[in-house]
């Protein structure tokens, strides 16, 4: 019966600390390269520790990733070069960003890198 006392208030705290944190949904592919080597990954929140959600979260704070669009950038042409395609979901928004190595702003380097190593540890696997 204490149960049901206590129902709502666990759905309240639980919903709170959901949204404190923010849901994170990550697709990303790199594809192109000098192999012309295709890596993706999918990441969702649920599936990571809370260090991992808040290392990814404040890597996406720190990227602007939502701020960024393409035509913030400018694109060389270059034979070889890596493109990458990165959708966020994050705190009921969703951005896609789609570019190539020499597009890419040095603010996003360290979030490509965190899910370059994700795409190559999961394809070991």
């Amino acid at each position: 019966m204490w149960t049901n006392i206590w129902q709502p208030f666990l759905i309240f705290l639980f919903s709170n600390i959901l949204s404190i944190q923010g849901y994170i949904y990550i697709q990303f592919e790199r594809s192109g390269g000098f192999a012309g080597i295709t890596s993706k990954v999918e990441i969702d929140s649920n599936s990571l520790s809370s260090d991992e959600m808040e290392k990814l979260e404040q890597l996406i704070i720190d990227s602007d990733f939502f701020e960024f669009h393409k035509n913030d950038s400018i694109e060389e042409e270059m034979s070889d070069q890596f493109h990458y395609k990165l959708t966020i979901e994050y705190k009921n928004e969703s951005h896609t960003v789609e570019l190539s190595d020499s597009a890419v702003p040095e603010s996003f380097r360290p979030l490509l890198n965190y899910l370059n190593q994700k795409a190559r540890s999961r394809k070991k696997k």
